[in-house]
């Protein structure tokens, strides 16, 4: 498509989503984007901050904001502001062609998707090396720690995406790429003050200023452009392909094949994909998200069906790492966890406890 008429399309989603401020209805072009401020978040107080991209190459739109950090292909931005229907049958056309095209393009070493289509191209010089990090806040290896015996009985396999703190008893959870860099990290104090919390999850530009005491304007400047996607646990080995399954917490991620930790239930998956599925806890938070989102027509895990078809009390919190635990320690046979997926919203009944 004509960048002309892409611009066209992009000016009639701000002037909608901003029709009083004629300031963030204004687009930066550079060489193979326009820079916009974000119709999905708001972006900044100041108009002048536009932290929206729209990539005319790919025809992808990426925001930066770290509260937002939305990435969508132009088919859903335009659905999402009403302006697909202004398309032509052949723009819609071009436009599902160039997104194909990508989604087939060859993968990097950070996983089975590159990353770079989702964050700026040289993001890899700001990412952090396991070992520096490790070797900065004095963490030792699992498998040389106490904490391997809490590793092992969670199932857990004690590679590098853990790391020790003897001093202060944390255990640290690494977003990592194949080459053992972090890109965010979740902490888990073992031995909680009280009134601290249990988890605390660092973005990359948290990891930089809170636990290396970085404060360059510039590195966090550029850190901040991976923050969207670092607390995405295994985006980097994800197949969009298949059914992307979604859970609370990273070490239930790991247990299942072709997943992701958000690491709250408040954080939101980024991208804008039809073939994702929700696997959430089984407690109060976990079953009334589970029940918005069954209520949206989304899909979601069937905790209360599985538990009741099983034999296994609903009076209690579950996550997949939990039922793994009980499963096989009691040596109960249980029918295959892919069948309790639903869409339909009449399940609604199985999630009262």
């Amino acid at each position: 498509m004509e960048a002309s008429r892409i611009e066209e399309l992009v000016f009639g989603v701000l002037s909608k989503e901003f029709p009083d401020y004629p300031l963030k209805q204004n687009i930066s072009k550079s060489l193979n984007r326009f820079n916009i401020s974000c119709p999905y978040c708001g972006d900044s107080k100041n108009p002048r901050k536009k932290r929206g991209n729209f990539y005319l190459d790919t025809l992808t739109y990426k925001c930066y904001n770290g509260g937002c950090g939305v990435f969508k292909d132009s088919i859903s931005f335009f659905k999402d502001f009403g302006l697909y229907g202004a398309l032509s049958g052949g723009e819609k056309k071009e436009i599902s062609q160039i997104l194909d095209e990508n989604k087939n393009k060859k993968n990097n070493s950070y996983g089975k998707i590159d990353l770079s289509y989702f964050v700026d191209n040289d993001f890899q010089s700001i990412l952090v090396d396991r070992n520096d990090f490790c070797k900065t806040l004095s963490l030792v290896n699992v498998e040389d720690s106490k904490i391997l015996v809490y590793v092992k009985r969670r199932y857990q396999n004690p590679n590098s995406k853990f790391a020790w703190d003897p001093k202060k008893e944390r255990l640290f959870l690494f977003n990592l790429t194949p080459d053992n860099k972090i890109m965010g990290l979740q902490i888990r104090n073992m031995n909680s003050i009280k009134g601290s919390s249990k988890y605390l999850t660092y973005r990359l530009s948290g990891i930089y200023t809170k636990l290396l005491g970085i404060s360059d304007e510039r590195i966090i400047e550029k850190a901040q452009k991976v923050d969207p996607i670092s607390h995405v646990f295994g985006i980097g080995n994800l197949d969009f392909g298949k059914d992307v399954t979604i859970f609370e917490g990273p070490m239930d991620s790991w247990l299942w094949s072709n997943s992701i930790g958000l690491c709250s239930i408040e954080n939101r998956f980024p991208f804008g994909i039809n073939n994702i599925r929700y696997w959430y806890d089984w407690d109060p938070a976990g079953i009334s998200k589970s029940m918005e989102l069954l209520g949206e027509g989304k899909t979601v895990f069937n905790w209360g069906k599985f538990l009741e078809e099983h034999g296994i009390t609903k009076n209690k919190k579950w996550d997949l790492n939990d039922l793994v635990i009980h499963l096989r320690s009691s040596g109960k046979k249980i029918k295959r966890l892919d069948n309790y997926f639903t869409k339909d919203v009449l399940d609604l009944r199985y999630f009262v406890r």
